[in-house]
């Protein structure tokens, strides 16, 4: 029959509560208590296999490595702090128990104990320790984040045990939630200062919009900063129009994310991420990879891994928004890939003038968004540096600008190369001085405006993507 770890804990406590009362603590030889560990162990790496999905194949470190609630602390669940290594299976295994007791919540005392839902996979709160452990050390470098990242990490939510499943109108037969707890018990979504009432104007009034945790871009007019959405479990459900029904799954979702233009989904049914295009009437894509040995399940945890990895590689990189008030300036995670990923970021340096460029595909919107940054190389800058009588001039303006963009058709044998010729660049014209830039913009009536600053200058367009 069928035998619950509970079960086996009063058996062990039994046991060698009968042991000590035969054989008498003096008795008790090294080899028997040797015996008596090693058994123990072995009975808790199985139930730390069985109730917390970790591998039979797991080395004895990871299977040991646990997460401590700390109850002195009313203001967050679990803290990447408090990761560490228990003596063995049996501490280890009491310690995801009582994160499984505080997610799913019990009936009352002397019943049979029934979780709501699913029971928490160890190795995805493991790894999701590892992935905010990423984030947290990027927000506190302000070498890496400037002051954007303590506006991040002060808008994150404490975590919450959750247990999607609990609530009437989200119950969902074999719903894959596993990795939505573990990644929702650190922190639980980002917060909107300008909703709370106990914040002074002044303090609304210095909000910034972009310091989405999951940045954006910004081409022309469109600025987009996605910002990571507290759960709200009213708000499952299918939209009307079924945007979500390309697939087997039509189960109900969690609004995860939202940007400009667009939406992050989690399908409880299958744990799959989803971007929705143009709010929740757009189209269905996926958000992260799935093959025959990747489904959905652990969905969410990758994206929030992908995302975790880039910034601590420095993938990203944190810029000015431009807006249309001169006298505030703030800042935003910008997608637009760095020098760090040599993949997707492209450099050339001709004669003393470094150019920098990088895109990013916009699903939502169809489109690519680049970004382009060019300067003079100073002496400081290292290599690609001239002197101005090496390279022929002290200073060199941009005047005109001739683009060659090619784009695959999906039944083309070659790309289809379209070019684009015209003055300066979205009407300015940088002079580029050694570490610094005047740019020079047009504001129509014949009539330049001038705008001095330091490193490169940048700006940012778009493509439409049509294949």
């Amino acid at each position: 029959s069928y035998v619950t770890s509970e079960n086996w804990l009063n058996f062990r406590l039994a046991s060698r509560s009968s042991f000590e009362t035969v054989h008498g603590t003096t008795t008790t030889t090294t080899a028997t208590a040797n015996i008596g560990d090693e058994e123990s162990e072995s009975l808790w790496r199985l139930a730390l296999v069985r109730d917390y999905q970790f591998r039979e194949t797991d080395d004895v470190d990871y299977l040991h490595r646990t997460i401590k609630i700390d109850d002195s602390r009313s203001d967050a669940f679990l803290s990447t702090d408090n990761v560490f290594t228990a003596s063995n299976s049996f501490e280890s295994w009491k310690n995801w128990r009582k994160i499984d007791l505080r997610i799913h919540h019990r009936r009352e005392r002397g019943c049979q104990c029934v979780p709501t839902s699913e029971k928490i996979v160890g190795p995805y709160f493991l790894r999701a320790a590892s992935m905010w452990s990423k984030i947290e050390q990027w927000c506190d470098d302000e070498t890496r984040s400037n002051t954007l990242g303590w506006e991040i990490k002060t808008s994150l939510m404490p975590g919450r045990p959750l247990d999607p499943l609990s609530h009437q109108t989200t119950r969902v037969p074999n719903a894959q939630t596993s990795a939505l707890k573990a990644v929702y018990s650190f922190y639980s979504g980002q917060s909107d200062p300008r909703m709370s009432v106990s914040l002074g104007d002044r303090r609304r009034r210095r909000y910034n919009p972009f310091r989405g945790l999951f940045g954006g871009f910004q081409a022309y007019h469109i600025v987009s900063s996605t910002m990571w959405m507290e759960p709200e479990f009213g708000g499952f459900g299918r939209p009307e129009q079924e945007p979500l029904g390309s697939d087997d799954d039509d189960s109900p979702y969690l609004i995860v994310a939202q940007g400009e233009a667009k939406v992050m989904v989690m399908q409880l049914g299958s744990g799959q991420v989803y971007f929705l295009s143009e709010g929740n009437n757009g189209t269905k894509l996926l958000a992260t990879e799935r093959t025959t040995t990747l489904d959905g399940r652990d969905s969410i945890l990758r994206w929030f891994e992908e995302h975790a990895d880039r910034l601590h590689r420095d993938f990203y990189a944190v810029r000015e928004i431009v807006t249309n008030d001169p006298g505030q300036i703030l800042s935003s995670l910008m997608r637009y890939p760095t020098l760090a990923d040599t993949v997707n970021c492209s450099r050339a340096v001709t004669r003393g003038v470094e150019l920098v460029a990088s895109a990013l595909f916009v699903p939502e919107m169809g489109i690519f968004v680049y970004s382009i940054r060019m300067r003079l190389l100073a002496p400081e800058d290292g290599e690609g540096y001239m002197s101005p009588e090496e390279r022929g001039f002290d200073t060199c303006q941009l005047l005109s600008r001739h683009w060659r963009i090619g784009k695959c058709p999906p039944d083309a044998d070659e790309p289809l190369v379209e070019e684009v010729r015209g003055e300066g660049v979205i009407g300015s014209y940088p002079l580029l001085h050694e570490g610094r830039y005047v740019n020079y913009e047009d504001v129509g009536a014949s009539s330049l405006r001038e705008k001095h600053g330091s490193g490169y200058f940048s700006y940012q367009s778009c493509s439409e993507a049509k294949w």
